[in-house]
């Protein structure tokens, strides 16, 4: 089906950045460099210490193109949850384009993205697509990556639900905020949280080409968390797995949320499973600065909670304190 021009919505391409200076030149050209019509920009730093906002007002101020471009630099860090949550209240349109100030969008992104939409009766709550792998000099690394989005498994115990999307990809419909509400701020990875709204409500949909260049470099968060190793020294160690830990009682806190909302009651069994993992969560990050005492029952709630396993793994990380 073709999409007439005149009957196309109102979309927003919203670019977060956060001390991105190397990289925000790019990116901001990629966003103003769409081809989808009628679009609204946010170019939104996070209050960073570089020179990222200046470029961005610099470029935008240069534009005369035929895009609405909003400029947005927040007053204080706000963190990852929260700058989504700015930049979701300003957002105008029907359907909400992400994208990260590291990376660069190909110029059709917006277009296919928002045409797998309307072409599924705009019932679709998440599409997202493929990425091409850029090195942090911004050279070809060759990988493409396929599997940007993975859904529950109702069959499946709620301890092994894994449930996202690349966010560097990802383009939603501001319902999934609207609805649900802001986003929890410990959440490290938004990724986990708005694909799962999503499954709630209309589902998801992936275009099966890549729509972006990703940047894989060690300041990534997502780098950070698969390779704690990389972060500074053993103090710096512990207090970012803590960050991390407080991430995922977050994701609990906010699924549990989701079902709740979405469901009303459906299905009672998953939602104690999820009440059950928020308690797993939140003992093991109760064994972060505990006491003796307190290490003794984190470890013994953990044990029912989560297992020998688990336990284990709470006395090896926090008893011999290996961060």
């Amino acid at each position: 089906m073709e999409i007439v021009v005149s009957e196309r919505p109102l979309v927003t391409f919203a670019l977060l950045s956060y001390n991105s200076e190397r990289f925000t030149r790019e990116a901001v050209e990629a966003a103003l460099g769409q081809t989808y019509s009628p679009l609204e920009i946010i170019l939104s730093d996070d209050c960073s210490t570089d020179g990222t906002f200046q470029i961005m007002r610099e470029l935008a101020s240069s534009y005369h193109g035929p895009h609405r471009v909003v400029v947005n630099r927040n007053p204080t860090n706000l963190g990852g949850p929260d700058h989504v949550n700015r930049v979701l209240e300003m957002a105008r349109g029907e359907f909400i384009v992400q994208a990260e100030g590291d990376d660069i969008s190909a110029p059709e992104r917006t277009e296919k993205l928002v045409d797998r939409w309307l072409k599924s009766g705009r019932s679709r709550d998440l599409v997202c697509s493929y990425f091409a792998e850029i090195s942090e000099e911004g050279l070809p690394t060759g990988f493409v990556k396929h599997d940007v989005m993975f859904l529950p498994d109702m069959n499946s115990d709620v301890s092994t639900w894994r449930c996202g999307a690349t966010g560097a990809t990802a383009s939603y419909t501001p319902k999934l905020y609207r609805k649900y509400g802001p986003l929890h701020r410990d959440v490290h990875s938004v990724d986990w949280v708005l694909p799962f709204r999503a499954w709630l409500e209309g589902g998801v949909e992936l275009i099966r080409e890549p729509l972006i260049k990703h940047r894989t470099h060690s300041r990534s968060v997502s780098y950070m968390v698969k390779n704690p190793q990389s972060v500074g020294g053993r103090r710096a160690r512990y207090v970012f797995r803590r960050k991390v830990q407080a991430g995922e009682l977050a994701i609990a806190q906010e699924w549990l949320k989701a079902w709740r909302i979405a469901k009303g009651g459906e299905h009672p069994g998953v939602e104690q499973e999820l009440e059950w993992l928020m308690r797993l969560r939140r003992a093991q990050l109760d064994a972060f600065d505990a006491s003796p005492g307190q290490m003794v029952r984190s470890v013994r709630t953990v044990l029912q909670l989560g297992g020998l396993g688990a336990a284990l793994k709470l006395c090896y990380r926090h008893i011999l304190r290996v961060y």
